[in-house]
């Protein structure tokens, strides 16, 4: 007796590649996305709440940020300090970046 369901249909091999491939087109690697901030303005969020704003100026295969005339985003209003000419941020207390529009 059948349960009145229909057999699921199992892609063939082409079908499978040209899924995957059409996929692979339409990937972003995250260095990839990273460089194409160069340039542009970024805000890196760092570990125990720390924000930074500045043009990204380079990255290397570990994440670590060289950034330019970077500021420090305070919660504080009243704190206002001039900007840093370079600065280098480590990955290892980086925990998002995200470009500035």
């Amino acid at each position: 007796m059948s349960s009145g369901k229909s057999p699921v249909e199992v892609p063939k091999l082409e079908d499978e590649q040209t899924l995957n491939s059409s996929a692979a087109e339409n990937m972003t690697l995250p260095l990839e996305l990273i460089d194409q901030c160069i340039g542009k303005k970024v805000r890196a969020y760092l570990r125990y709440h720390q924000i930074y704003e500045g043009t990204l100026v380079g990255f290397d295969d570990l994440v670590n940020l060289v950034l330019d005339d970077v500021v420090e985003i305070s919660s504080e209003e009243t704190k206002k300090e001039a900007p840093i000419k370079r600065m280098l941020l480590s990955s290892r207390a980086l925990t998002m970046i995200a470009p500035i529009d």
